[in-house]
C-alpha cells in the first residue's frame, strides 16, 4: 500500500516568511532563504509527525488488491474514483456502490463489497483517487514557529560541551491533539 499525494505544500503557504522573520525578531531579508527553508523543514516535520497534510491536495492510494484498509494520512476528505486492472488486464472503475469510505474516523478507511478479480501478474492493480488535507490549527502553526526557531538557533545537529535536544521542550505537547495514529 502507498499513498501518493499529488499536490506538496511550500513551507510559506502554511507560515509566511514575514510572519516567521517577525517571531524570529529578524528585520533584514539577508537570511530570506535560509528562513525559507528553515520554514519548510519545519512543516515537513510537523506533517510527518502528525500524518496531517496541511493543504488540501488530490492523491493516489496505490493497493495490490481490493482489500479494506486505512489511510495512513489525513485528513482524507473524499474519494473520487477507484480505478483497477480487471483479470483480462483491462483498466475498470469500480461502481461507487461497491464501496464504503468512512471519512469521520482518523484514520480514514475504505471497505470494499464483493469487489472484482483483479490481474495476477502486477503490482499496483488498483489505484483509490481522493482529496486530503486541511489547514493546520493554530496549535500546530505554533509549533511549527517553535520549531523555525530551534532551527534558526541551533544550525548543527550538536555542540560539543552544550546539551542539545532534537526538538524544544513544548512541540510534541502541541502537536500530540492532532496526529493521526494508523490503526492495523
Amino acid at each position: 500500500m502507498k499513498l501518493q499525494v499529488i499536490t506538496q505544500p511550500t513551507g510559506t503557504d502554511i507560515l509566511p516568511l514575514s510572519t516567521a522573520k517577525e517571531f524570529l525578531r529578524v528585520d533584514s531579508s539577508d537570511e530570506d532563504a535560509t528562513i525559507t527553508a528553515l520554514i519548510n523543514a519545519a512543516v515537513q516535520h510537523c506533517q510527518d509527525y502528525t500524518n496531517r497534510h496541511f493543504v488540501v491536495s488530490d492523491f493516489n492510494l496505490y493497493l495490490d488488491d481490493f482489500y479494506n484498509c486505512s489511510f495512513d494520512i489525513g485528513p482524507v476528505v473524499s474519494i473520487t474514483s477507484v480505478v483497477y486492472q480487471d483479470s483480462a488486464n483491462a483498466q475498470q472503475t469500480l461502481a461507487a456502490s461497491k464501496y464504503w469510505a468512512d471519512f469521520k474516523r482518523e484514520p480514514a478507511r475504505i471497505r470494499f463489497d464483493s469487489p472484482p478479480d483483479t490481474y495476477d501478474d502486477a503490482f499496483n492493480v488498483v489505484t483509490i483517487a481522493g482529496t486530503l488535507g486541511e489547514a493546520p490549527q493554530q496549535p500546530v502553526v505554533h509549533a511549527i514557529k517553535m520549531l523555525v526557531a530551534h532551527y534558526y538557533e541551533n544550525r548543527r545537529a550538536a555542540v560539543v560541551g552544550t546539551l542539545t535536544s532534537e526538538m524544544p521542550l513544548g512541540v510534541s505537547a502541541l502537536l500530540n491533539p492532532y496526529r493521526i495514529i494508523a490503526t492495523k
